[in-house]
C-alpha cells in the first residue's frame, strides 16, 4: 500500500493521465480494504465463523 501511495503522489507531479492516477487510487483503496477486512478476521478469530 506504500508503495501505491508513492506512486500516486510522484504520477501527480508529472503530466501523467486523470486516468493512471485514478486507476493508482482504486488499487490503493482495494488494498486498503482488504487488509482491514483481513484484521477485522484475524481479530474475530473464530467467532467470525459464526456470523457468516
Amino acid at each position: 500500500m506504500a508503495q501505491a501511495g508513492t506512486s500516486a503522489a510522484t504520477a501527480s507531479l508529472d503530466d501523467t493521465s486523470a486516468e493512471a492516477l485514478v486507476y493508482v487510487a482504486g488499487w490503493l483503496t482495494t488494498a486498503a480494504d482488504l487488509t482491514h477486512q483481513a484484521m477485522l478476521i484475524r481479530d474475530l478469530g473464530s467467532s467470525f465463523d459464526v456470523l457468516i
